[in-house]
């Protein structure tokens, strides 16, 4: 059901004030789930090296002295309290992590619920361009924190007899550092290939939908040809997401645990809100039929510098609703046209009041 005049001066406002306040939230919960992941990750790390075999022995051997000297050597104390430490500030971490990142999804859910009614109620194609623009800026937002913060934990460990459990390997890595790490160590292909399907590519693909969903005539219609022709490589950044599943999937076994980090949930939620800006842009691209009988006219502003072919739909008291040929709809501010187009408006509605025929009965 399309809006009343009256409420659009207060929709107004919530359409520029709730995107203001969901970005600002939106940004720092984004941060919040960033610093904390790699906060849990760096604690994560120094918990694993402290039971590596190497620590483990050394472990035992300062027990031993610390036993031996009744407490006077403090070696084994120290390296407990240590360990201690480093697993509190990793599981406090990981809660403040989760809990920003929730905080994230539910914004995030609001928001776009927020965006869909209003580009439903609002009756028109501009509101779905609304939908595009909001759920593309989102979605990069989505995207930051997918590349940045940790993605996949890997730990590689083993029953010692006499020293327990013992850690080979930690690693923690995001799709960023991964990126970094692979060059550092040459792997340039490597790093170039995942660079380009995770980094690059998702970003022309949110810059050419905020074209589309921001400009208009030229640049509008070179987007959205842009976007066709972009669409073989539009599945790129869900290759990524089922890449690093699959590593989450295979690696686990006896010795080997694998665990999913923030990141790796938030790239697959930037790939969903990416397709469904996508989707909304195709709702937003298809205008109305263009009536077949219109009589069109080259309008004229009352200066002389602009002309535009249109064809009058409606008059709403001071203002002249028209449609071009290629299906777009506007406005005209009565008061701006040229005397001859006033004219041509007064008889179009004479035209339009009068009846068709005459009641028999």
């Amino acid at each position: 059901m399309p809006l009343s005049r009256n409420s659009y001066g207060f929709l107004g406002y919530l359409l520029v004030l709730v995107p203001l306040v969901c970005y600002s939230l939106a940004s720092w919960f984004a941060a919040e789930v960033i610093v904390g992941s790699a906060t849990e990750a760096a604690a994560n790390r120094r918990a694993a090296a402290a039971t590596t075999a190497e620590a483990k022995s050394s472990y035992a051997r300062q027990w031993v002295l610390e036993k031996m000297t009744f407490g006077y050597f403090e070696g084994a104390s120290l390296a407990d309290a240590d360990y201690e430490q480093a697993v509190a500030i990793a599981n406090e971490a990981h809660s403040r992590t989760m809990r920003f990142g929730w905080c994230l999804v539910g914004l995030t859910i609001a928001f776009m619920a927020f965006a869909s009614l209003t580009a439903r109620r609002s009756g028109g194609y501009g509101g779905w361009r609304y939908v595009v623009r909001h759920a593309t800026a989102t979605s990069l937002i989505l995207f930051v924190v997918g590349v940045t913060a940790t993605a996949v934990s890997l730990i590689a460990y083993s029953n010692v007899p006499v020293l327990g459990r013992v850690i080979f390997k930690y690693e923690s890595k995001g799709i960023a550092e991964a990126i970094s790490r692979l060059f550092n160590s040459g792997n340039v292909v490597l790093g170039g290939l995942i660079m380009l399907f995770s980094i690059v590519i998702p970003l022309i693909k949110a810059a050419l939908l905020l074209m589309a969903s921001t400009t208009s005539r030229n640049w509008h219609d070179a987007a959205i040809r842009g976007i066709q022709h972009f669409g073989k490589w539009s599945m790129a950044d869900v290759f990524v997401v089922a890449v690093l599943l699959a590593i989450f999937a295979v690696g686990s076994d006896a010795t080997t645990d694998a665990h999913a980090g923030p990141g790796l949930f938030f790239f697959a939620g930037y790939c969903l809100l990416s397709m469904a800006a996508a989707a909304a842009l195709g709702k937003s691209s298809q205008r109305p039929p263009v009536p077949a009988f219109l009589e069109w006219r080259l309008w004229q502003t009352a200066d002389g510098d602009r002309r535009q072919e249109a064809a009058v739909v409606a008059v709403d008291g001071d203002v002249v609703r028209v449609i071009t040929r290629q299906g777009r709809r506007g406005r005209i501010e009565l008061v701006s046209l040229s005397d001859a187009d006033r004219v041509y408006v007064e008889e179009w509605q004479k035209v339009a009041t009068e009846p068709v025929f005459e009641a028999d009965d």
